[in-house]
């Protein structure tokens, strides 16, 4: 078995399937392909043009959500197995929080934010109108839908950690890329599960390599 990922480390997209790499302590090579700068022939294993896709042997697979349960069911590792539910209505949950996280989340903290702040052209400033609009109308809704599901829990779902809190935690860490993060006065539970999941050894591994290519952004800005 021969992994290679596809992929650039700050998509929250491939940070996601990262981290299951990493739990499962499963050995891969990262291939840098990034939005605007893939090789013409990327489409013939990602028909959308999308990262992350990983590659086993001759075999490639697209969609992070599509990578990351395939590596559960493959791979049967203690730590993978228990990030879906056994149970039908709370591996349903996962599911939908997983869904919620990638195409209700990562518009508005990844694209909107973070990339916005972060990764846009060179000598282009940001939108701040844009983004000060995104982030007083439309992300406070979502994070109140979180905190909701949150509680008072540790986790999402049913108090136990799984793939929901995965992909959730990744787009939280896209939005504090781009400066930032659950206000603790309005979200004070979600905004204390943010820490708590920063505080993990896997976050902070992959968190300590993207600040040193975030210092390179900002260096390569600061010097034009």
């Amino acid at each position: 078995m021969a992994f290679t990922l596809y992929g650039a480390p700050l998509s929250p997209f491939v940070r996601k399937v990262m981290y299951l790499l990493s739990l499962s302590k499963t050995k891969y090579a990262l291939k840098i392909v990034a939005p605007g700068f893939m090789p013409d022939n990327f489409v013939n294993i990602s028909p959308l043009k999308k990262i992350p896709v990983l590659q086993e042997n001759d075999w490639h697979q697209a969609d992070s959500s599509i990578i990351c349960n395939y590596l559960i069911e493959t791979l049967n590792h203690e730590a993978l197995t228990p990030l879906i539910p056994t149970d039908a209505k709370s591996r349903a949950q996962v599911r939908w929080l997983e869904k919620f996280a990638d195409y209700e989340l990562a518009p508005l903290l990844a694209f909107a934010v973070f990339q916005q702040r972060i990764i846009r052209p060179s000598g282009k400033a940001p939108n701040e109108d844009h983004i000060q609009v995104v982030l007083t109308q439309q992300i406070p809704p979502l994070l109140d839908y979180l905190a909701s599901q949150l509680g008072t829990q540790d986790y999402f779902v049913d108090n136990c950690f799984s793939l929901a809190d995965i992909a959730i935690t990744s787009q939280l860490i896209s939005f504090m890329h781009g400066g930032e993060r659950p206000d603790h006065h309005r979200w004070p539970t979600l905004s204390a599960y943010f820490e708590r999941m920063l505080a993990q050894p896997i976050w902070q591994a992959l968190i300590k390599r993207e600040q040193v290519t975030l210092s390179k952004i900002h260096g390569s800005r600061a010097s034009l």
